[in-house]
């Protein structure tokens, strides 16, 4: 059997095993839970062992995108998707309030409704 002198390669397939068994392995699994309220939504992900620098939100037109990446500590370019959801949000939803906060190992993510959803307004009808 030949032995592997190249220590570059070696290392950089090291990293990459040990990025991949994490993944397989070493965290569970990314539960998510979605709560209506009357005055909005609430998104509640919970992911063991991902650090809060690993979860993105982005907001396009009205698809909401939750994600989380592992990095490597050794090479920051090589990383492994750990969860990714999508959310088509309802016109009710105001866009421009959504928040995402990370607290106690957990990501929230609040989406409020417009204001004038919530109570019905009669509209005047005007005789011309």
């Amino acid at each position: 059997m030949k032995i592997i002198k190249n220590k570059e390669f070696l290392r950089n397939i090291a990293q990459q095993l040990d990025l991949f068994n994490t993944v397989g392995g070493g965290i569970s699994e990314t539960y998510v839970d979605v709560k209506k309220y009357k005055k909005g939504a609430i998104i509640n992900v919970w992911a063991a062992g991902v650090n809060p620098e690993a979860f993105k939100v982005v907001l396009h037109n009205n698809q909401l995108t939750i994600y989380s990446v592992l990095h490597s500590e050794h090479n920051p370019q090589l990383a492994a998707p750990l969860f990714n959801k999508v959310f088509m949000l309802p016109p009710a939803v105001n866009l421009g309030r959504i928040e995402a906060i990370y607290q106690e190992g957990q990501l929230q993510v609040k989406l409020p409704y417009y204001e004038s959803v919530e109570q019905p307004r009669e509209i005047e009808i005007k005789q011309q």
